[in-house]
């Protein structure tokens, strides 16, 4: 086994959806019923080796999800090149919703319905980020407070505003 303690961004890269697992383990016994969609980026901060097959620990606790799966790459490092790292970013920003609709707070950097935590980001709201993911063209935002993550635009309309 394998096993090390750090923090690490992970996006899917395969076409599938990927189930995370109670455990590191390929058993379909062990599955939570939450899924990963292709694309999305996660924050994983165990890694561990077992029968020789890579797994990673969600850092929000959903589980843990299988870095190959019969030689086909799942999982591929964030920012794995550092010209990329302006794709990710930690800090502290300050941003304030500027649409005029309530913005649901989602469980990852994505716009899946699946990741829809029931919270919301009210018009006017101004909240603290500390980590900012882009996902293609789209810059998504972690709440401070650990609620979750928003998007900054949506269908082209910017919805959050960083305040300077």
């Amino acid at each position: 086994h394998g096993f090390e303690r750090g923090l690490w961004h992970y996006s899917v890269v395969c076409e599938d959806l990927v189930e995370t697992r109670l455990a590191p383990t390929f058993s379909d016994d062990a599955r939570t019923g939450h899924l990963l969609n292709p694309g999305d980026c996660v924050a994983v901060d165990e890694r561990c080796t077992v029968a020789s097959a890579p797994f990673l620990k969600l850092a929000d606790g959903r589980g843990w999800v299988f870095e190959t799966k019969n030689r086909l790459t799942v999982m591929s490092p964030v920012n794995a090149k550092p010209q990329e790292a302006r794709d990710f970013a930690r800090g502290l920003w300050h941003y304030t919703s500027v649409c005029d609709d309530d913005v649901e707070i989602r469980a990852g950097p994505t716009y899946s319905d699946e990741a829809r935590t029931g919270l919301m980001v009210h018009p006017g709201d101004c909240v603290a980020i500390d980590e900012r993911c882009r996902v293609g063209a789209v810059w998504f935002l972690r709440l401070a407070d650990g609620r979750g993550w928003i998007f900054e635009t949506k269908d082209s309309r910017r919805v959050m505003m960083q305040l300077h």
